[in-house]
């Protein structure tokens, strides 16, 4: 998810953790436990770019880390701040549970989070939920508002906490069950046109869980469409080409393998003027309305030495004033 969301996540965590004992003071600790994950993209500057696109969500966010540190911080947190009020217990859920809440919605995402290091090196991701989701961050964000303003014995502190905690818990498995309804559906429909296909990858558009990008795969390219899950319709976006004989002489480059190991194989290649190659990450849909430049993640490589010389550091999706207006708009299209 995105840094604000976790932020807000994160606070509401510790208030139901020990915000009783500790007021407004549990939101400021769960806000930072549940941004420690992400401290990775600071480590990231220290790793060749393509490198670096492991190190973001990788051992950060993994459980064995969080189950070696989270016990240390709590201890030196407790050690400092002299609070008898608090038990190491209370530190460990105030420190902990925020973090863990970091990393179980990150594997919802697309980006694939690492939670098995070191023991795996497998990403997870159920591509269920865009990394910037408005109504999350809205429900959250409320929910620290009236814990602010409530005093620290007022029940409205714990039902805003636990009601917007539970809610978000039922959006993200209600987002699961919808990914599943989507790719069965776009099978069945594939099965009645009698199409091949090879794969399947959907996920929601930035901002909202009601639209739906869906890329089928088949033995050379991919079909992009739109789907709204509020109308029912499909819209037919673009077909991209695969183009991997322009990747050829690139086979035996050990940081071409890296990219286009991150793309799990989703990806489109296209010969710059200059002779470089653009490679599209077929994954990550913007808000921007024409494919392949709507695709938030391209990586300009030169294919002799696997070098990226152009690649987002910090990639846009597209969340602008006219594109959020489009979004809207379609959403209520009959």
């Amino acid at each position: 998810m995105d840094s604000l969301t976790h932020i807000v996540l994160g606070a509401v965590v510790g208030e139901a953790a020990v915000g009783k004992k500790m007021g407004n003071k549990a939101l400021v600790y769960g806000a930072i436990a549940g941004s420690l994950p992400d401290f990775d993209v600071f480590v990231a500057r220290f790793f060749d770019p393509v490198d670096a696109l492991f190190v973001h969500r990788g051992f950060s966010h993994s459980l064995f880390l969080l189950v070696i540190l989270a016990p240390l911080a709590a201890y030196a947190v407790k050690h400092f701040s002299h609070n008898p009020r608090l038990t190491m217990l209370n530190w460990l859920a105030l420190i902990g549970l925020p973090w863990l809440s970091h990393i179980l919605v990150d594997i919802f995402n697309t980006y694939g989070t690492a939670i098995l290091e070191p023991f795996s090196h497998a990403r997870i991701s159920f591509d269920s939920v865009p990394i910037v989701d408005i109504f999350i961050l809205l429900v959250l964000a409320a929910a620290v508002v009236v814990i602010l303003l409530a005093k620290r014995k007022n029940v409205l502190r714990k039902m805003a906490a636990w009601a917007s905690l539970s809610l978000t818990i039922a959006y993200f498995g209600t987002s699961a069950i919808i990914k599943t309804c989507v790719d069965g559906e776009t099978r069945k429909s594939l099965m009645a046109k009698g199409a091949t296909y090879t794969r399947i990858h959907s996920t929601p558009l930035p901002l909202t869980n009601l639209i739906w990008m869906v890329v089928v795969e088949d033995s050379s390219g991919y079909t992009i469409s739109q789907k709204n899950l509020i109308n029912g319709k499909t819209t037919h976006k673009a077909y991209l080409a695969r183009n991997e004989g322009l990747l050829k002489g690139c086979e035996n480059n050990n940081n071409m393998g890296k990219l286009l190991n991150f793309t799990r194989g989703f990806y489109t290649v296209e010969k710059s003027s200059n002779e470089h190659l653009k490679i599209y990450d077929l994954r990550f849909s913007s808000l921007a309305g024409v494919y392949p430049q709507a695709f938030v993640f391209m990586f300009e490589v030169n294919c002799n030495d696997g070098k990226l010389l152009d690649h987002p550091a910090h990639p846009s999706r597209g969340i602008i004033p006219r594109n959020v207006k489009n979004l809207w708009n379609s959403l209520w299209q009959s």
